[in-house]
This record gives structure tokens, C-alpha cells and sequence, in this order.
């Protein structure tokens, strides 16, 4: 029988333990965050493992626990670095497709 949270949401327990880890840790390599900046860091990495680890762990295969985990854990500890340089790469890639992606959005401050 499966876990409540995972056999409800989807969620295994596994990744959401260790993308949490992940969130923790990277709080050692970023200076002067306010608590709530501290907070919101370790929750978009919670949630980034949560989304991202089922995806890489069926597109390479590796679907054993001890593998699945790890991953999270990196995600997690790196998700507050990539998710700009991916979301500007996907800007970028839009923009170069002749869509209208340059244009700055609500919430991202108004960079280019």
C-alpha cells in the first residue's frame, strides 16, 4: 500500500525529503537572505524536485530510490540559481523564433 501524500498527489515522499535537503543546503552558499527570502528559496526547491525528479528519472531511466533521491536533493539545492537562467533560455529561444517573449512579464522585474 502506498503512502497517503503519494498515492493522493503523486508525490513521493523520497523526493520531497531530499528536495527539501537540497533547499536547506543551498541556504550555506547564498548570503544575506531575509527569512522570508530563506523561506521562499527552500520552498521553490522543495517544489521544483517535487515537479522536475519524476521527469528526469523517466527520461534517463533511472528509476531506483537511492537514484531518484539524489537527484531531488541536487534539484533542490540548485533550483534558485537555474530556474532564472532557464526561464531567460526559454525567453531567449522564443525570442528567437520571432515570438513576442522579449517583452518583459509581471513578476520578473521588468529584465530583459
Amino acid at each position: 500500500m502506498g503512502e497517503p501524500v503519494s498515492s493522493t498527489l503523486g508525490i513521493k515522499l523520497g523526493t520531497a525529503v531530499f528536495g527539501f535537503a537540497g533547499g536547506i543546503v543551498s541556504l550555506a552558499f547564498v548570503k544575506d537572505l531575509s527569512r522570508t527570502q530563506a523561506i521562499l528559496a527552500v520552498f521553490v526547491g522543495l517544489i521544483t524536485a517535487i515537479a522536475i525528479t519524476p521527469m528526469i528519472a523517466e527520461w534517463t531511466g533511472l528509476k531506483s530510490a537511492g537514484v531518484e533521491n539524489g537527484v531531488a536533493f541536487v534539484i533542490g539545492l540548485c533550483a534558485m540559481s537555474a530556474l532564472p537562467a532557464a526561464k531567460n533560455a526559454v525567453r531567449n529561444r522564443i525570442g528567437n523564433l520571432g515570438g513576442t517573449a522579449s517583452q518583459p512579464n509581471q513578476g520578473d522585474g521588468g529584465a530583459q
